[in-house]
């Protein structure tokens, strides 16, 4: 298959700490690892209300002897917890996604390392990619995720939905064990692609690699250094004590649930009707690149199961023609949700609904609401027009907004009146054209 050729990912790069003092390389190979492992504890058992947690969980699948895999692994380690405090934090704002990998890595009965690969990567954020470079949070391409049948297209991609990725990636990593009958070869292939290993084993899968052969395979630092990460990882997390980092707690909204739909619809006036916050709803559904599900995309949501069966009640209640199409304006002065509706022709409650707001809700000067319509701003337009908008989505920026409307980045900072370093939030809007 031609896509697997290509790497299949690109790590994130970090700003390094100060360099940890060198650490001894053991005296003796680190044993080869295994595809299956059984129970073990911890160095140092959790508390007692950690032993349901993830991260026991994790403990528990680890098969490849992480902290014994050699200097550097130690090396990457300390440089992970150099701030104990922010490891613990990114690790916090991940804990959603990582819920949900762990259940599927355990499904699929692989090591539980692979639960890192996406921290590797991209410390699991959803990064947009540039044309067909590397994204999501396992950072696949576009060759290799269209390979594995996941939509890349203008309106969908799917390198950033977490279910299509996921799906896609561990199907590789389980592809790539069975080829080279090491996970560690798994991972370098995930990295540096399938054939670039392939044609360096006399015999893939025949026989398990030394620490010394497989720090010997001619592959780029890179890929070195990304195996080398992922076993960092996994030493930290299997003993945390060790390295001065607490770990968090999944909270109760940390649980992601899919949601089936049964059409379309406005992911703006989802997110209202599911009570989460724009920025997190779009972080959840990523891969969704319009203000509404597009027609080939996949119909489903991603939510927080505390917030899943609220949305499916508040759903129930919109009329089936008003899922797709809104449009969102600016109020020019203070108004009412029933004024709205009136000017809108539509039933008050569906106005409340679509904005979240009760049926006498008070709207504020210059507020931005939602009504019913097409949105513009959101078709594919290749050149400026005078008042014309685009609404900011997860992972914008500028450049790409003045390259998608066919402008200079330039006229686009002058016409919106902000500096090139200005920051984008999802939900706001940049003007395509002169005011």
């Amino acid at each position: 298959m031609l896509a697997l050729s290509l790497g299949a990912c690109a790590t994130v790069p970090r700003h390094a700490p100060a360099p940890q003092p060198p650490v001894p390389p053991p005296a003796t190979d680190a044993p080869a690892p295994t595809a299956t492992t059984t129970p073990r504890p911890a160095a140092h058992p959790p508390p007692a209300e950690e032993q349901a947690s993830p991260w026991q969980r994790i403990r528990d699948g680890l098969a490849m002897h992480g902290c014994n895999h050699g200097p550097e692994t130690l090396h990457w380690a300390h440089r992970y917890t150099a701030s104990p405090g922010r490891f613990a934090d990114s690790w916090k704002q991940a804990m959603p996604f990582v819920l949900l990998v762990l259940d599927e890595v355990e499904k699929r009965k692989l090591p539980t390392e692979f639960v890192f690969l996406p921290y590797v990567e991209s410390h699991y954020r959803p990064v947009a990619g540039r044309g067909d470079g590397p994204a999501g949070m396992w950072q696949l391409t576009a060759a290799t995720a269209r390979g594995r049948g996941v939509r890349v297209a203008a309106d969908y991609d799917g390198r950033l939905d977490a279910i299509d990725s996921t799906r896609a990636s561990l199907d590789l990593i389980a592809l790539y064990e069975e080829k080279f009958g090491d996970w560690r070869l798994a991972n370098m292939a995930f990295n540096a692609g399938e054939f670039r290993v392939a044609k360096l084993l006399d015999a893939p899968g025949e026989r398990r690699l030394s620490r010394t052969e497989l720090a010997n395979l001619a592959l780029s630092r890179t890929t070195h250094e990304h195996l080398d990460k992922l076993m960092a990882l996994a030493c930290v997390i299997d003993d945390p004590t060790r390295f001065g980092v607490q770990l968090p707690t999944p909270g109760p909204d940390d649980r992601l649930a899919p949601v089936a739909l049964s059409r379309t619809i406005d992911l703006r006036v989802a997110s209202k009707l599911a009570a989460i916050e724009p920025t997190a709803f779009g972080r959840f559904n990523a891969g969704h690149r319009r203000s509404h599900i597009g027609a080939e995309a996949p119909l489903r949501l991603l939510l927080p199961a505390q917030n899943a069966e609220r949305f499916r009640q508040a759903a129930d209640q919109l009329p089936a023609g008003l899922w797709a199409d809104w449009r969102e304006l600016r109020t020019r002065h203070a108004t009412d949700v029933a004024s709205l509706a009136d000017a809108a022709g539509a039933p008050v409650a569906v106005v409340a609904l679509a904005n979240g707001v009760d049926d006498d809700a008070r709207i504020a000067d210059g507020a931005r609401v939602l009504l019913p319509g097409r949105e513009t701003a959101d078709r594919p337009e290749t050149a400026a027009a005078a008042g014309q908008t685009h609404l900011v989505r997860s992972g914008d920026t500028l450049g790409a907004i003045a390259r998608r409307y066919g402008v200079k980045l330039a006229q686009l900072l002058r016409w919106n009146a902000i500096g090139a370093g200005a920051v984008l939030r999802p939900g706001d809007r940049i003007l395509i054209g002169p005011p």
